[in-house]
């Protein structure tokens, strides 16, 4: 098994590259064709691109919460991050579509980063910290103009299972912006794919969506303490789980 799991595994990521490639240049057609990119976004990752990779990697995905997520506003969900896989948890669970703010060299790939580009995803660049707060700015303004967007507010995939410290940039967005806030914990995708690792194993990954943070409710919070406290709800769900 030690020799068969890695021509597994490496058979896996090029069907899951290959796809995902497949899958960008679809959404940017179907982009041209119906200019919506949260439908877009949306179909595209529940319908075409999560179904085969799940299949693929051997993935099953759970929802805990689907009915606190609203179709008729828009919020900013502030999630963990253990492994590339929280992406597939979101895709094929969450009934919106959410727009991520990433790190510009993504879209740089070919296909894909033109295609994240071309549907909306937001672009920060990280080594600069006035083009960073502009970023974070034009996040506030998508998100009062009705777009969702969701965050991993580690600002990277933990390496030991640990919930890191959450980053200032996403509530720096919400305290802008009076925007209301939904906490999700995502558990399991560590075990399917951990960070710095190419082994994909079967298993489950369960994504589960707490209350809504409200504005009103952070209004007297500084931009630490709402990280901290919105930090608090995504552990609890994470044990929950």
């Amino acid at each position: 098994m030690k020799i068969i799991w890695p021509i597994i595994n490496f058979i896996q990521i090029v069907i899951i590259c290959a796809w995902s490639l497949v899958c960008s240049t679809l959404g940017m057609l179907l982009m041209l064709i119906t200019w919506n990119g949260a439908w877009v976004h949306k179909i595209n990752g529940l319908y075409l691109w999560s179904p085969l990779v799940r299949l693929v990697a051997g993935v099953r995905v759970k929802i805990i919460g689907r009915e606190k997520v609203s179709k008729k506003k828009s919020f900013i969900y502030i999630a963990n991050h253990a492994s590339h896989f929280d992406i597939l948890a979101i895709a094929s669970t969450m009934p919106v579509g959410l727009f991520f703010i990433v790190k510009k060299e993504l879209f740089r790939i070919p296909l894909f980063g033109q295609y994240m580009r071309l549907i909306g995803h937001i672009s920060v660049d990280r080594k600069n910290k006035e083009l960073a707060l502009q970023s974070m700015n034009t996040a506030a303004e998508k998100i009062k103009a009705g777009k969702n967007v969701i965050v991993f507010a580690e600002g990277t995939r933990t390496k030991t299972g640990q919930l890191l410290q959450f980053k200032r940039g996403a509530f720096m967005i919400a305290k802008a912006g009076n925007v209301d806030i939904i906490p999700v914990g995502i558990s399991g995708s560590r075990k399917v794919l951990a960070s710095g690792k190419f082994n994909i194993r079967p298993g489950a990954i369960t994504v589960n969506v707490g209350d809504v943070i409200s504005h009103t409710h952070y209004a007297d919070m500084s931009v630490e303490q709402l990280a901290e406290h919105t930090r608090t709800k995504v552990r609890e769900l994470i044990q929950e789980n």
